[in-house]
């Protein structure tokens, strides 16, 4: 997206909020996080009994870095404090009477799945989180969105489709449908914008394509498409920015925060060609960016992981919680569309446990994905890394591509110069090989490439004495 070329028109859902200085932004988080450090002490079992083991008390909290005084938690507290008192753990702050929504997480990392209560006012802070979006790009009362997303008990699907409401959009779910039904859908209402994920994004681009849909023609109301949940390359979101003619945007959320903490405004998420920065919900939660490892906060330009108290969510506040993202902090700036304070960097947010060490090297899925994807011909790809039976470490990336002419020298050429670029971006050597079209699983919500088989092979090595 071309700066130049954006209106200059300036839009907010919550503009007060929105538009707050640096210094009040703060002097409201110091006032609302320490209403939720007394509320979660005097009325939650669970954070009185925490914070007691850590001798910390809320009359602690005097200044915002005080913060730090007070313990961690993390998925595995949550998890086993409504294990061990069903179904909702003791964290509740007010009685179930006031509970409005419930919320259960993905279980993406493989643990167990939180369960999350809200209250009404926990509700409205994240549908208006949600709906400060859609006014920040443009959307009108009246616009439809194609929502991808499921309605289920996850809490994307949820703010999406609330978020429009609220905001006067006109929400179309059409998570119930195949894939060419939605094309269909988005078709017959002539959408103007859609809400869906960076892979499933690239499949229903490449099924239109397919059928010989002109998306152009076919989309001519189209103002945006919204992403989440997944990384997603420069190259990428400008390919995709050409073919659909509109301007790619992302938010970040999580079931935690029961936010769309991060949002990108009418720049896009790749304004003049680079990635752009996320405008933050500091209004409704405190979020520290910590390196990993030393619990220290980071530097401007550094990665470091969102830890996160929030304080619209009266019902069960989360205080200092782990969220296991990745994320790079950029230095406050003043936005050309009047918002200002800290960013984090669009595109690029992931897991820590998505990170998979292969022949002792650290490697991100993003960059596979990167590397992948740069190439147009190819469609999808799946990642394998285990131990062959003589003990040998290999990663294997079965590669599907698209369906049009490609000779077989061509393919080899372009898996030979693939094998390359890997190489030169993870530092690991992997083998391609190619799998015939529609071998591949698709994903509509999170995508799920890599499997790893290391624990298994290790049983399966043979040791031969000579």
């Amino acid at each position: 997206m071309d700066r130049r070329k954006v209106p200059k028109t300036n839009r907010y859902f919550l503009k007060k909020l929105e538009t707050m200085s640096v210094d009040e932004v703060k002097k409201l988080q110091f006032e609302k996080t320490k209403e939720t450090l007394e509320r979660a002490y005097y009325k939650s079992k669970f954070y009185r009994e925490m914070f007691d083991r850590a001798r910390v008390t809320p009359d602690k909290f005097k200044k915002l870095e005080d913060i730090s005084r007070f313990p961690f938690i993390d998925k595995q507290d949550l998890v086993r404090d409504q294990e061990e008192n069903p179904p909702f753990g003791t964290r509740l702050c007010v009685p179930p009477g006031k509970i409005r929504r419930i919320n259960i997480t993905s279980g993406t990392s493989g643990m167990g799945q939180e369960v999350h209560c809200h209250d009404e006012k926990a509700i409205w802070a994240a549908n208006a989180s949600t709906a400060s979006h859609f006014a920040a790009i443009g959307l009108k009362k009246g616009d439809i969105s194609a929502v991808l997303y499921p309605l289920a008990t996850m809490t994307g699907g949820m703010l999406s489709y609330e978020g429009l409401r609220i905001f006067g959009a006109t929400p179309l779910p059409l998570a119930v449908f195949n894939t060419n039904q939605r094309i269909d859908m988005m078709r017959r209402f002539s959408v103007h914008h859609i809400l869906t994920t960076p892979a499933y994004l690239t499949r229903i681009t490449t099924t239109c394509l397919e059928r010989g849909l002109d998306l152009k023609k076919e989309f001519p109301r189209l103002k945006g498409i919204t992403l989440s949940t997944e990384p997603f390359s420069v190259s990428w979101a400008l390919k995709m920015e050409e073919m659909w003619e509109t301007t790619i945007h992302d938010i970040y959320g999580s079931t935690q925060l029961n936010l769309n903490y991060a949002i990108t405004c009418k720049y896009g998420a790749v304004p003049d060609g680079e990635f752009g920065s996320y405008h933050l919900a500091d209004h409704f939660a405190l979020v520290e960016v910590l390196d990993k490892e030393t619990n220290k906060q980071v530097k401007y330009g550094e990665w470091g992981e969102p830890v996160i108290t929030t304080f619209s969510r009266e019902a069960m506040p989360l205080i200092r919680f782990r969220s296991n993202d990745r994320v790079r902090l950029l230095p406050p700036k003043t936005c050309g569309c009047g918002r200002v304070g800290a960013t984090w960097e669009v595109g690029t947010i992931s897991r820590y446990d998505d990170m998979i060490k292969i022949k002792a090297t650290n490697v991100w899925p993003q960059t596979v994905d990167e590397a992948v994807f740069s190439f147009d011909e190819i469609e999808e790809y799946s990642g394998r890394v285990f131990i062959t039976n003589s003990g040998q470490e290999v990663a294997l990336l079965n590669i599907e591509f698209k369906k049009i002419p490609l000779d077989q020298d061509k393919k080899s050429a372009i898996l030979s110069r693939l094998a390359d670029k890997i190489k030169e971006m993870t530092h690991v050597s992997m083998k391609l090989e190619e799998v015939p079209h529609g071998t591949l699983p698709r994903f509509e919500y999170k995508a799920r490439r890599w499997t790893d088989e290391r624990v298994e092979g290790l049983e399966r090595v043979k040791y031969v004495e000579k």
